[in-house]
């Protein structure tokens, strides 16, 4: 038999986690082999051909490589140390509301509720801020809300465990792209005179930067679930905090300020009307709410696999080695991507469908069948899937969302998915984490419905073309 109950004392003997964490890196390794042995018998190792054109190389200024390594190196740094801050806390933040502040999962709903709401009711403001002050300062001032959202979340209160709520969702808009905004418009000062260039710094950029949170993510979710273990709770939150001070002042001395260009302002006030007519076309519309159910469906699997995995024993849990899992699961899910993408060629309609179906399955497997350890083996396998649908969603929204109208697009979808989780959640205050994932379940279904619709649609179009 299984013990499924943690030893606080002495982490190594919660060895239950091991083979599970031990088959997700074996998986890895083989995906990761198995991509190499098809870049090998194909001989299409990855390269660049402008980077690697000696001849271009040679007109480019002598200082050009310095500038660009710098700005990389600027952003990463900071980048990392974010990551880092983000996955000290991340596993833990329930368990504060559950465990130590003792709310009901109804309460838990409402706080979520109440960081939606705010997220939306702020979002006006975010917009002057953007276009007031320089990228620089807001990266600052949503690391201090963080700051000052964790200081809230360690104490014995509730009203200020609700503060914190409010001052979360306020953040939260801050930083949704604000990082990724301020080395775009670094990397148009640095290849101002080669604009072809800035599309590779930035795909390269786009790598390292995966790769790197990748690696930040398991290493700093191990660190911090050993911690939890010795020191309780309140050691990863002041981990996090002090990472997210030392990010202040890198950003600080590293960062220079910029401020959005005028032409980048105005392109993003494009009239709504006309954003809507794209919802005419069939793809548009069914990816619309796609991307929307499963945006959805990741937010409620976020807030339901601890307390799914907490009233599944009667023994306790650290949510900070299973959180290894899951993200382990979720790197693997994403390396699945660049092989059967990438070099097999699989259809990004037919993956995102299959992705959903199965993410589907594994939440409602959740629902029928009790165990912990069969639980927790779905909540990782879904997580794998979750992995793999990200990039393929974001390829397939690069391939249809027309560029003019991609701010105002990527704003819309947050509709359909708030609209959805702000409901499971109310449908929370009556009934449980259970039921409530099991109706997520169901609605992947429907998402994978409307990607089969989607591709069928698309082959009958192909071959009227064709014709």
């Amino acid at each position: 038999m299984l013990n499924f109950a943690i030893n606080l004392i002495d982490p190594s003997k919660n060895s239950y986690y091991y083979p599970i964490l031990i088959s997700i890196t074996a998986v890895f390794l083989l995906i990761h082999i198995m991509i190499k042995t098809i870049k090998r018998l194909r001989g299409d190792e990855y390269f660049d051909l402008i980077y690697n054109d000696p001849y271009i190389s040679l007109e480019l200024p002598l200082n050009f490589e310095l500038k660009k390594n710098i700005l990389k190196c600027k952003y990463l740094l900071a980048f990392v140390i974010y990551r880092s801050a983000l996955w000290a806390k991340a596993p833990y933040l329930y368990v504060i509301n559950y465990n130590i502040q003792k709310f009901s999962y109804s309460e838990m709903a409402i706080l979520c509720i109440i960081e939606i709401i705010i997220g939306y009711l702020f979002s006006p403001i975010y917009k002057y801020l953007k276009n007031r002050y320089d990228l620089k300062f807001l990266c600052i001032f949503y690391i201090m809300t963080v700051v000052i959202n964790l200081l809230l979340l360690m104490q014995s209160s509730h009203f200020m465990i609700y503060l914190s709520q409010i001052i979360k969702g306020f953040g939260a808009d801050i930083i949704s792209n604000t990082f990724e905004e301020w080395v775009i418009l670094e990397s148009v000062k640095v290849f101002d005179e080669y604009p072809k260039l800035i599309e590779i710094f930035r795909r390269r950029l786009l790598i390292s930067s995966n790769k790197y949170d990748s690696i930040v993510s398991i290493i700093t979710s191990i660190i911090c679930s050993f911690i939890y273990s010795y020191v309780g709770i309140n050691g990863p939150l002041c981990i996090s905090i002090v990472l997210n001070i030392l990010l202040i002042v890198v950003i600080q001395v590293l960062w220079d300020e910029n401020q959005i260009k005028i032409s980048a302002k105005n392109s993003s006030l494009v009239p709504l009307r006309e954003v809507l007519f794209e919802f005419k076309k069939v793809d548009v519309l069914c990816i619309w709410l796609i991307e929307g159910i499963f945006n959805a469906s990741v937010n409620v699997f976020l807030f339901s696999w601890f307390p799914i995995l907490k009233q599944s024993t009667t023994g306790d849990i650290n949510p900070g080695f299973i959180f290894v899992c899951l993200v382990s699961a979720m790197i693997t899910g994403t390396k699945l991507y660049e092989l059967l993408i990438v070099y097999l060629n699989f259809d990004y309609y037919m993956s995102i469908t299959g992705c959903l179906f199965f993410q589907g399955l594994f939440l409602v497997l959740t629902y029928f069948i009790d165990s912990l350890f069969a639980r927790m083996i779905f909540l990782i396998l879904c997580n794998g899937f979750i992995g793999l649908c990200t990039p393929v969603s974001s390829m397939i929204k690069s391939d249809i969302f027309i560029e003019k109208y991609r701010g105002t697009l990527e704003t819309l979808l947050r509709i359909p998915c708030n609209c959805y989780i702000i409901i499971i959640l109310i449908i929370l205050r009556y009934t449980n984490p259970f039921i409530v994932i099991n109706i997520t379940g169901i609605t992947c279904f429907l998402a994978s419905g409307i990607g089969l619709f989607l591709c069928i649609y698309r082959t009958f179009i192909h071959n009227q073309k064709l014709d």
